[in-house]
């Protein structure tokens, strides 16, 4: 039986996400294998602060210098966590440019800079894959330009962020008001920290942006799509919810 060929990927980044990623290939290295065909194995992390400690990480991976990855011919696979735009764009860039395929779930990057990196990818021969940059582990962008192709798509409809959804269900089911589903929502790790990017719509906009540029081939950036405030339409929905419930009340009393 021949010996497996080895997949070597470069890692860019090791915050939340990366180490997540890296804890993940490392557990299901086996199943990776058997899945892909081949054998996965991380060769080199790209950190900022090379002095910090990390757990469970052989310190000999880590590298602050990104030509130690561009530069390295026998990584075949890039995988983007840093987020942001720079310099996470020109790196894809220069990734692709080389010949290497790239995975990114970098959303904000993708729905601005997304045709850019497809087109260096499609020039070179590569993927660039980002299906985890909208609706996470739903597949929906592999659908949308592949099983669905030689559809004509009218809309594309969804529920594009679980933090406003889970927000508005408590204020709905639960009479939660906004603060109050916010605070709950952050406490479960639904929101983040600094909940602007979902409370403001700009995690929805951004993904609407990729999809619409794929559903209906076009170019569609996050400057396209309308974006309203989704913490004044929460509180004008608590207000409408309780008119409403007072409305039910006085007609069922009389």
């Amino acid at each position: 039986m021949s010996k497996p060929h080895k997949i070597k990927i470069g890692l860019l980044g090791l915050g939340t996400v990366g180490s997540g990623v890296y804890k993940l290939i490392e557990k299901l290295l086996q199943e990776l294998c058997k899945k892909a065909g081949a054998d996965v194995e991380i060769v080199k992390i790209l950190v900022h602060n090379m002095e910090k400690k990390r757990e469970g990480v052989d310190p000999s991976l880590l590298t602050d210098h990104w030509r130690d990855i561009i530069d390295n011919d026998e990584i075949q696979l890039v995988i983007e966590v840093m987020g942001g735009i720079e310099p996470a764009r020109t790196m894809i860039l220069d990734a692709l440019n080389a010949g290497k395929n790239v995975v990114s779930a970098n959303k904000d990057l993708i729905a601005e800079h997304g045709k850019e990196l497809l087109d260096a990818a499609e020039e070179h021969g590569v993927d660039f894959l980002f299906e985890a940059a909208v609706a996470g582990g739903i597949p929906i962008i592999r659908p949308l330009k592949q099983c669905l192709a030689a559809n004509e798509i009218d809309e594309v409809i969804g529920i594009m962020n679980g933090t406003t959804n889970y927000i508005l269900t408590k204020m709905f089911e639960d009479n939660m008001d906004f603060d109050e589903a916010l605070a709950k929502a952050t406490e479960l790790g639904y929101a983040e920290a600094d909940p602007t990017a979902d409370v403001e719509g700009l995690d929805a906009g951004r993904k609407a942006a990729i999809l619409a540029s794929i559903a209906f081939h076009s170019r569609v950036v996050k400057g396209c799509i309308y974006r309203g405030n989704y913490k004044d339409f929460f509180k004008r929905h608590s207000i409408c919810k309780r008119i409403w419930q007072c409305y039910q009340i006085t007609w069922r009393g009389s």
